[in-house]
């Protein structure tokens, strides 16, 4: 016990010391590239509008919006860290960031301190939403950072991912990184004042609720499939599986053999030469003659209607060139002469 309070005590006089000193502005670097981008695209629009040339002044144009959408959202952001270093904010000390820790090993069952790499690490409860089941997070602070814009990390336990991104372990953490949404001021003006114990409980509030209009994936996604052809997700129940190749398909997406009546992928469905009806290669047959693949229907003792055609046509004039032969042999020995047809 002594230990851990030691621990405990030495890793709140680090955070401090990584807290102390007055919050410098941020380099509005990329507020000045959007404005950069915006005149950029300006420029060329009013040239290809003066020039009438209209599939360029269209490409300028969304161009255009785009990039004025990127340096909306940049200064939003720079609107939000000038208004932080204005705020009146609490000054931390080691006794209070102490007792914050303290706080956290009452509120969740298992909090980590590893001053070697400048850490701290608690553990969610398990956590649902909607029915869907996501497990246990864990939330690590790297104090080294706590003044950068997003020193922290989010980490599935055990991950319960959506099929359609992987990358996804909750509807708001890509990767390790939490979408805050309307959280964000509050989870940076809480490691701003060193209210460590508050910040963990935010992120861990926010891992908590949902809010589909900021979702990667929306929650009712969640256990569908993606399919593989058109992206789009689709509910277990609903999705077909390619019966040669097995890939996952929506209805609309998969093809159904006439014959067979299964349903394939694009690649391997094919059509009948004949009746262009659709086949799978199982049930598409080579005509022994034309070697072209054709459905049951459209062949006759392996041979399709064309080339039996081409055979009574060739059986059918080699019959008249024998008729014709016959006559001939018949009107030389009775001594007539012989006709043209």
């Amino acid at each position: 016990m002594k230990n851990e309070i030691k621990q405990d005590y030495r890793a709140a006089v680090d955070i401090l010391q990584s807290l102390q000193g007055v919050p410098t502005p941020k380099p509005m670097t990329a507020l000045d590239e959007s404005v950069d981008q915006c005149r950029r695209w300006r420029r060329r629009l009013e040239l290809a509008t003066a020039r009438n040339w209209q599939a360029a002044a269209k490409d300028a144009a969304d161009r255009l919006c785009g990039a004025l959408d990127i340096l909306r959202m940049r200064s939003t952001h720079a609107i939000d860290d000038l208004a932080r270093l204005t705020k009146p904010r609490l000054e931390p000390t080691a006794a209070s960031v102490y007792r914050d820790i303290e706080g956290l090993r009452g509120e969740f069952e298992d909090v980590t301190i590893d001053r070697a790499n400048q850490r701290i690490t608690v553990q969610t409860s398990s956590i649902s939403l909607e029915y869907v089941e996501l497990g246990i997070f864990e939330i690590c602070l790297n104090w080294k950072f706590i003044k950068e814009s997003s020193p922290y990390d989010v980490l599935a336990v055990e991950p319960n991912c959506p099929s359609s991104n992987d990358s996804v372990t909750h509807p708001h953490v890509q990767g390790e990184s939490l979408c805050e949404g309307e959280g964000s001021d509050a989870i940076r003006r809480a490691l701003d004042e060193g209210r460590i114990y508050d910040f963990f409980c935010i992120v861990d509030h926010v891992l908590r609720n949902y809010n589909p209009d900021s979702a990667y994936v929306q929650i009712e996604d969640w256990s569908g499939i993606s399919c593989k052809a058109c992206g789009d997700n689709v509910d277990e129940d609903d999705a077909v599986g390619c019966c040669k190749c097995e890939t996952e398909l929506c209805l609309d997406c998969s093809t159904m053999c006439e014959s067979c009546v299964d349903r394939f992928c694009d690649e391997c469905i094919s059509s009948c030469d004949c009746c262009g009806d659709d086949a799978c290669q199982m049930c598409l047959k080579s005509c022994d003659d034309c070697g072209d693949s054709f459905c049951n229907t459209c062949l006759f003792e392996g041979t399709c209607d064309d080339c039996i055609t081409k055979q009574n046509e060739a059986n059918e004039e080699e019959r008249r060139k024998t008729e014709q032969a016959v006559t001939a042999v018949h009107t030389i020995r009775d001594g007539k002469a012989a006709v043209p047809a």
